[in-house]
């Protein structure tokens, strides 16, 4: 898994330019800024094509920025990987075959990952129900967090597209896949730092969050299952359990509107579990699970090639 000569990295290796940790660095900042930028432009025109005025719902207005905010990031990395890295997109890990059934499979990986941590905080007794939650609840949002949904895809996606099919893997092609995955996870922290309320315990459990992602990708070789569990972790996360996603507040509604009580440490507060302690176990718990999943599968291999010899 950790290997120059497997899965994604051997695909980025393949590039006719792979670029230093430097400019790697200054690219990822160019992408983001550029693609917001290219965003806020589309998404004015828009609003004033197709609402024809600022006083848009909440729903559209949230839509527009998962769409707009993070769709143009992705186009702009593309675009380099096709016309300055000369590979095709394929090569960052979206292969065809099978792509829905891996995305749902990592999907529903983040589903589950997420709802252990609210377990955690359940049985725990730091998870009640919030009373007095001005904001719509159970089955009358159903149709408006089927909606959101596909903003999430992409916001998700983007940020995978930008972390782990690019950055983790041409870093790791050029110097080494430790280093790719380091940069990238501290990368993607770093990516929350100006969130509402972040806090340190916040940035760590992203970074977590960058180290677990990298390692399906290193796991699974490809991409798809990765931007799923992204998307079901934010979407589980806001529509369904109704927390802040990464400390912003999604304000479209969820299916439960639960809110955190003790311990901010443990819970993570206002900026939401990922915050807390308790997202902390079990992303920890999710890292050794695929470390050791791929230890016991690598033992698997060399003990059948051995009985093969």
């Amino acid at each position: 898994m950790f290997s120059k000569e497997k899965g994604l990295f051997l695909e980025a290796k393949g590039a006719r330019y792979l670029p230093n940790i430097i400019v790697v660095l200054i690219l990822a900042v160019a992408f983001l800024i550029g693609g917001e930028i290219i965003g806020g432009i589309a998404m004015a025109i828009t609003g004033i094509f197709i609402f024809g005025t600022s006083n848009v719902s909440p729903l559209m207005g949230m839509m527009a920025q998962l769409i707009f905010g993070f769709l143009f990031v992705s186009l702009l990395i593309f675009a380099w990987v096709k016309l300055a890295e000369k590979r095709k997109i394929s090569s960052m890990g979206f292969y065809k075959e099978n792509f829905i059934k891996k995305y749902t499979i990592g999907f529903m990986v983040g589903v589950g990952l997420f709802t252990l941590v609210v377990s955690l905080l359940a049985i725990t007794g730091h998870i009640q129900v919030d009373q007095n939650s001005t904001t719509p609840t159970g089955l009358a949002v159903l149709s408006s967090i089927l909606i959101i949904l596909p903003g999430w895809m992409i916001q998700s996606a983007t940020e995978e597209i930008l972390a782990r099919g690019w950055m983790m893997n041409v870093l790791g092609a050029r110097y080494n896949p430790f280093l790719g995955l380091g940069v990238s996870a501290i990368f993607f922290g770093v990516m929350h730092i100006f969130n509402p309320n972040v806090s340190f315990i916040a940035i760590l459990n992203i970074i977590l969050v960058g180290i677990l992602l990298g390692l399906y990708v290193m796991k699974t070789k490809e991409l798809w299952g990765v931007c799923g569990l992204h998307a079901a972790w934010n979407w589980v996360q806001g529509n369904i359990f109704g927390f802040e996603v990464s400390g912003t507040k999604t304000g479209i509604g969820s299916i439960m509107k639960l809110k955190l009580v003790g311990s901010e440490w443990f819970t993570g507060g206002a900026f939401g579990p990922e915050a807390g302690f308790a997202a902390t176990i079990v992303l920890g718990l999710g890292i050794v699970g695929i470390l050791l999943k791929t230890k016991r599968e690598s033992k698997d291999i060399r003990d059948l090639e051995i009985e093969e010899n």
